[in-house]
């Protein structure tokens, strides 16, 4: 007789707790990838247009992670690590790489020549690929050493820290300034002026070519005008921002150093019988300057005064004889 084999009442106990550990490790896990997956489908579900839960959860995901740090380096903010919860400033050593920045400086430097100086300063400029915009310089002919100049420098942004430092080694560094104007929004603003005026000169350029009467034509060409006009003048604005983000300003000024004699020290009037001969002679040197300069003044006069006065005394003093003549003389 065949026994059939007897199954022990303890292995389905340990089979029903095998398969209820392993569903509640399933649990735990998809629990702890939860929030990962629902992000993902509700950004799925966002791109493809369809409603639900996964759409709110991706609106609460920031879209730009690269403007989110942007914010927290503006507000001088630490961003918090997701895996250790700690801070960390990763997000402050991102700069922006699209802003558009106006960089101006100045500085002064007193060299031994200003001619060299003026040269060199034009070398650094021309060598960071910058131009000398302008430049204007004063000498003394006798010593053309000194004297100031001053110029202005247009070189790239990347260039504008080195070529101050370079100037600055040019001599004696006196003053430095420096400055940054961030532009950004001004520009754009003006650039998106400027395509929405173009927008608006393109439609009434059609509509004028739809006029049917001269008096159509005329008001439309008006009209045309004026916002030909205004788009002129965003342009030029347009133009100017980009001039001076493209290019750093640069106002250098050399100078030579100061060749004004120290005065000497006054301890009191000089006195004695030679300081005195000595003003004497300088009071006489100055009365017959003065008498020269009126004899000089006076002879013009005395030489008219003798041409005209002396024939005229002469012809008087004939006639004042003839008169005091008597008839009997005259006779005899």
């Amino acid at each position: 007789m065949t026994r059939s084999p007897r199954t022990s009442p303890a292995r389905p106990v340990r089979a029903a707790a095998a398969i209820g550990a392993l569903l509640l490790a399933g649990s735990l896990a998809a629990c702890s990838s939860g929030g990962g997956a629902s992000t993902s489908s509700g950004q799925k579900d966002s791109s493809s247009g369809s409603g639900g839960t996964g759409s709110a959860g991706s609106a609460a995901k920031p879209q730009d992670p690269g403007a989110a740090a942007g914010d927290s380096f503006a507000a001088g903010k630490r961003e918090p690590d997701k895996a250790t919860g700690t801070g960390t400033t990763t997000a402050a050593r991102v700069l922006p790489s699209d802003r558009a920045v106006v960089y101006r400086g100045s500085i002064t430097v007193q060299v031994q020549d200003v001619g060299k100086a003026a040269d060199r300063a034009e070398a650094l400029a021309t060598g960071a690929d910058g131009i000398v915009f302008s430049e204007q310089s004063t000498t003394d002919p006798r010593h053309p050493r000194y004297g100031q100049a001053t110029l202005t420098l247009r070189v790239p942004p990347s260039a504008f820290g080195p070529t101050l430092d370079g100037l600055s080694r040019l001599g004696k560094e006196l003053d430095r300034q420096r400055s940054a104007e961030d532009v950004t929004t001004q520009m754009t603003d003006v650039d998106s002026r400027v395509r929405s005026q173009q927008r608006s000169v393109d439609r009434v350029r059609v509509l004028l070519g739809q006029a049917k009467t001269i008096g159509e034509v005329v008001q439309v060409e008006s009209e045309l005008s004026r916002r030909e006009a205004d788009l002129e003048s965003l342009e030029a604005q347009l133009a100017k921002l980009k001039d001076v983000t493209d290019l750093a300003t640069l106002e250098v000024t050399l100078v030579s150093p100061d060749r004004t004699p120290t005065p000497v020290k006054d301890d009191g009037p000089d006195l004695g019988f030679l300081t005195g001969l000595r003003g004497g002679l300088g009071a006489l040197g100055g009365v017959a300057l003065v008498a020269v300069t009126v004899l000089g003044a006076l002879a013009p006069f005395v030489l008219v005064v003798a041409l005209l006065g002396v024939p005229a005394y002469l012809v008087l003093r004939t006639r004042r004889r003839d008169a005091t003549t008597p008839p009997a003389a005259a006779d005899a």
